[in-house]
């Protein structure tokens, strides 16, 4: 069979054998108080008929309980070996669900912090317009496609005089995908297909005559916009909710950023001369809410 010329399945066999053997010659009584037995509490057996109920809707049979109950167990025994064989060293798999596991932690803290109203009316106050009805916009554009022209962005100034002095008809559009006319577009959806640079740019510009060029991920535009509505902020108290969620979002975000200031502090951080130099060229990230 094909399985057993597989040099991994040899390796393993090998090292099984080995690794038996030398238990079997070297096998030293150890004293029982010298190792804490795994333990499995009523908790455990709670929590597994919880999740068996939660996946099947229904309690697990008395021998589906000890099934879970065993999986448990020797997966806990498992775990307990393999740690005292040092396997959960330098693992990537094992570090980062750790890590994971402690950001959980930290985001369930920051949920227990509660605002008060001055602060939710604060925040509303800051970002009206995160919290109304976004504003739409109409426009059309002429792309300029760089991988077919030898200096796009020449040729789209002097194209955007011409349109402006009126001497010129609208030239044809390098094409493009997703057209050349959008009517009643978010800013979110504008940015979905242009970027958000484009779609903020855009935004800015006032209705009525020819801009650019704009850069977005395709190449460079020439815009011209035909509507646009503002955005309309709501009462406070109709999207309470929604400043409550945004709320929590910035805080979980700083008591990231808090935690995460002070655990370099604890342990301290070394960073090699290239590691500083990709830092330092690297641009600051932005803070949200700031």
């Amino acid at each position: 069979m094909t399985l057993f010329r597989e040099p991994l399945l040899h390796f393993t066999v090998i090292g099984v054998v080995l690794f038996g053997g030398y238990a079997w010659l070297h096998d030293e009584p150890t004293e029982a108080t010298d190792i804490e037995p795994v333990r499995i509490g009523e908790g455990d057996v709670r929590w597994l008929k919880q999740t068996w109920s939660s996946q099947w809707l229904r309690d697990p049979t008395a021998d589906e309980l000890k099934g879970l109950i065993d999986d448990l167990l020797n997966e806990r025994l498992m775990a307990r070996e393999a740690k005292e064989m040092g396997l959960d060293q330098d693992d990537t798999v094992i570090r980062r669900r750790l890590a994971q596991k402690l950001r959980f932690i930290v985001e369930d803290t920051a949920q227990l912090a509660e605002p008060t109203e001055a602060e939710l009316r604060q925040l509303y106050g800051a970002n009206r317009s995160r919290f109304g009805t976004p504003g739409r916009l109409s426009f059309k554009q002429i792309y300029f496609d760089p991988e077919h022209r030898a200096d796009a962005a020449a040729e789209a100034k002097t194209v955007l005089v011409k349109l402006n002095a009126q001497s010129e008809s609208e030239p044809a559009s390098d094409r493009l995908l997703l057209g050349n006319r959008f009517d009643d577009a978010s800013e979110l959806a504008i940015s979905g297909m242009f970027g958000a640079d484009f779609a903020r740019e855009v935004f800015a510009v006032e209705p009525g005559q020819w801009r650019g060029p704009v850069k977005s991920g395709y190449g460079l535009h020439l815009v011209f916009v035909t509507q646009r509505t503002a955005t309309a902020p709501k009462p406070f108290e109709t999207v309470k909710g929604d400043v409550l969620a945004e709320w929590r979002r910035l805080k979980q975000a700083e008591l990231s950023r808090d935690f995460l200031a002070a655990l370099r502090k604890k342990y301290g951080v070394e960073l090699e001369d290239g590691v500083k130099a990709a830092l330092a060229s690297a641009p600051e990230p932005k803070v949200a809410g700031k």
